[in-house]
């Protein structure tokens, strides 16, 4: 079965209320789709283009592969969940994977 992998970082001021990521999707041997997001976790509308950015790297990134990917809806929240594994790592990398 074929996994996407996200690696997330934090970057930035890691005291900040304004988060920064540097992001990175990718499917098997396939080269990765990366991306940096920003916001500030006060305004929701920030965060929801953040995460349609990362929708939209996770699903270029299953496209290439040649394969069909799980609804926008999982790709949100694995892209949120992966975000705010990284938030406290400060600024190491971390990767989690979604079977696809």
């Amino acid at each position: 079965m074929s996994e996407l992998s996200c690696t997330v970082r934090r970057v930035g001021d890691l005291e900040s209320r304004t988060e920064e990521y540097e992001m990175s999707y990718a499917v098997e041997g396939m080269p990765p789709h990366e991306l940096r997001v920003k916001y500030q976790a006060a305004r929701a509308y920030e965060i929801n283009a953040s995460l349609d950015a990362a929708v939209g790297a996770a699903r270029a990134a299953i496209s290439d592969a040649g394969l069909q990917g799980p609804t926008d809806e999982a790709l949100y929240q694995f892209a949120w969940r992966t975000i705010q594994s990284g938030k406290y790592e400060r600024g190491e990398p971390l990767t989690s994977r979604l079977e696809l």
